[in-house]
């Protein structure tokens, strides 16, 4: 029997786009670990979120929820599988946690920088005149720009498994990224539409990723200390 990912969220398995990230926002802020959260049940919300995001990802999955079969590539693709596919001795070598940071974190979290730190300039550039074609086409240039940066990020993130004694550090940086990825989403709907909601969603969603960076810049010192 295939996992339901719905349930999960809290959802029925017609649940509209709205209602799947809706509900995955609000349990992700429930129980992330800093939060008092349990890191099995934040694994979970991030698992099916993931998969149930992506369209391509959820048609797979739907079919085989469906058909009651399980899907070997879905679990190849499961996030948490990744995760603890390694099973760590108690003692993790030093090297081993520095490898993690100096190759993943620093990389990722640099590439949240180069689309974070644009974002107002590039808003207020285009709060000029919104409806002017050439003002518009640079900003839609930023955030495809930004939104290609972003897959590399995903593919890196992936590349290693994060050492379980810093699993915290490792959630923050899929949180942060992720949020990153959604606020591109909703700026990008913007230039779609004009619609303000979608361009104040997408700074707040900046903001959250600029404050979990904070966060991650702390723990880092204190991890390398």
């Amino acid at each position: 029997m295939v996992n339901n990912l719905y349930e999960e969220l809290g959802l029925e398995e017609n649940a509209s786009p709205g209602e799947i990230k809706s509900s995955y926002r609000r349990l992700v802020k429930q129980h992330h670990p800093d939060a008092g959260g349990e890191k099995d049940r934040f694994l979970a919300i991030q698992d099916a979120w993931e998969t149930l995001s992506d369209p391509f990802k959820k048609q797979q999955y739907d079919k085989n929820l469906f058909s009651f079969n399980q899907s070997s590539n879905l679990k190849n693709n499961n996030w948490e599988e990744k995760v603890n596919t390694k099973k760590y001795s108690s003692t993790i070598k030093d090297n081993e946690v520095k490898n993690w940071i100096k190759n993943i974190y620093m990389p990722t979290n640099r590439f949240i920088s180069q689309i974070i730190k644009p974002l107002n300039q590039e808003i207020k550039k285009l709060s000029a005149d919104p409806y002017d074609e050439e003002l518009m086409d640079k900003f839609c240039s930023y955030i495809s720009h930004s939104q290609k940066k972003i897959e590399k990020v995903d593919k890196l993130y992936k590349s290693i498994s994060v050492p379980n004694s810093i699993s915290s550090l490792g959630l923050d940086l899929y949180h942060c990224f992720s949020q990153v990825k959604d606020a591109l989403s909703e700026l990008d709907k913007y230039t779609q539409g004009y619609v303000d909601d979608y361009l104040f969603d997408g700074k707040e969603m900046m903001k959250e990723a600029k404050r979990i960076q904070s966060k991650m810049a702390n723990d880092k010192k204190y991890i390398l200390s």
